[in-house]
């Protein structure tokens, strides 16, 4: 992927979505990855229990930080964060012309959405067994009465999409919030997202991303846009290594390094 596609998905209204799996990554990029990170992320690194966990955090802020640094064409280390409400976090310096953004993690999956949407969400959630429909019912309306199926790849693309919708609404999950419903669209892999109780649009739809097996990655936003994947699984591997990667975001080549340090990339519409 070149800088001059990537400007072209940015400028009209596409998605870049930047993914990694910490096990392909490695311990030794991920070292690397952690020099980007500042002393408040180190620290909240630190406090995981588990290796797995950690690297996850570790490989999830510092890519949120190389894909902000390519879009805004800035030094990924120097990049400032803060929380808004709600626990949002933010962009210090953001003004209207700033991409959102949306962060999320699996020890399996690491996933950092950027674009210029006035909602932007993304969740992974790894699916394992043992789900009950009834998690979903204090949260989704299930579509014309429906019951809802006990069908764990299914709940597990309905809750994901629930969290990515909340994310993208700025408020994360929770039971104070109204019921949502889930609109199937025809022929598509995505839901729009309706008002549990008027059935009225919410102006958020929410796309089924490919992810790992035993994964489901989902984005929310405002429209069914571009959107562009941007793997970095062979981060790792040289020529392309951590360290070349944060070498060119810091000379002002970010969009380049994303190209450069990616093990791919492709276009979904």
């Amino acid at each position: 992927m070149s800088s001059k596609q990537q400007g072209i998905v940015m400028e009209h209204g596409g998605i870049e979505v930047w993914t990694a799996r910490p096990e392909k990554v490695g311990a030794a990029a991920c070292s690397a990855l952690a020099g980007l990170l500042d002393a408040h992320e180190r620290e909240r690194a630190e406090a995981f229990r588990f290796d797995a966990d950690r690297q996850a955090f570790v490989i999830a802020h510092a890519l949120r930080r190389l894909a902000l640094a390519c879009a805004l064409g800035a030094d990924p280390g120097e990049l400032q964060f803060t929380t808004g409400a709600h626990g949002k976090p933010l962009l210090l310096g953001a003004d209207a012309a700033t991409p959102a953004f949306s962060l999320t993690r699996s020890r399996g999956l690491v996933a950092c959405a950027v674009g210029h949407q006035r909602f932007l969400g993304v969740d992974v959630e790894p699916v394992r067994p043992g789900l009950s429909p009834s998690l979903l019912e204090s949260f989704v309306t299930p579509a014309h009465g429906a019951a809802f199926l006990d069908d764990t790849p299914d709940l597990f693309m309905q809750w994901t999409a629930l969290e990515a919708f909340w994310k993208a609404r700025g408020t994360g999950l929770s039971t104070t919030q109204p019921r949502i419903g889930l609109h199937a669209l025809e022929g598509e892999d995505c839901y729009e997202i309706v008002d549990g109780e008027s059935r009225l649009p919410t102006g958020v739809v929410v796309m089924r991303l490919p992810a790992p097996a035993g994964h489901v990655l989902a984005l929310a936003c405002e429209q069914i846009a571009s959107v562009q994947l941007v793997e970095l699984d062979r981060l790792a591997p040289r020529p392309a290594g951590a360290d070349d990667v944060i070498s060119m975001c810091n000379e002002g080549l970010c969009e380049e390094a994303s190209a450069f340090g990616t093990g791919g990339s492709s276009t979904l519409v």
